[in-house]
């Protein structure tokens, strides 16, 4: 998967998610920051989305939060870029 493509599903599980938990629904583009900008979203969720991407991609990661690294909330563009990183390693 490309970058964009990444980002256009990491996009759509965040609307998915805040869908189903009931929450406000809100604008998310690339540089979005879940975590900070998407009204109620949390670590938990971000943790939520994390496992639903690794058994979507069958990948494994050395993180447990996609959208978090070093305690800095990642914009989509950035998970997409460590979600790259991680399908480049195993070859897909």
């Amino acid at each position: 998967m490309t970058k964009s493509e990444l980002e256009v599903l990491l996009i759509k599980l965040v609307c998915a998610l805040q869908k189903l938990s009931g929450r406000e629904q809100v604008a998310i583009d690339a540089d979005t920051k879940p975590i900070l900008d998407v009204p109620g979203f949390d670590s938990l969720n971000g943790v939520e989305i994390t496992v639903e991407v690794i058994d979507l991609l069958k990948i494994e990661t050395d993180f447990n939060n996609l959208l978090i690294d070093d305690d800095r909330a990642l914009t989509i563009s950035e998970a997409a870029e460590r979600l790259e990183t991680c399908l480049s390693s195993v070859g897909q």
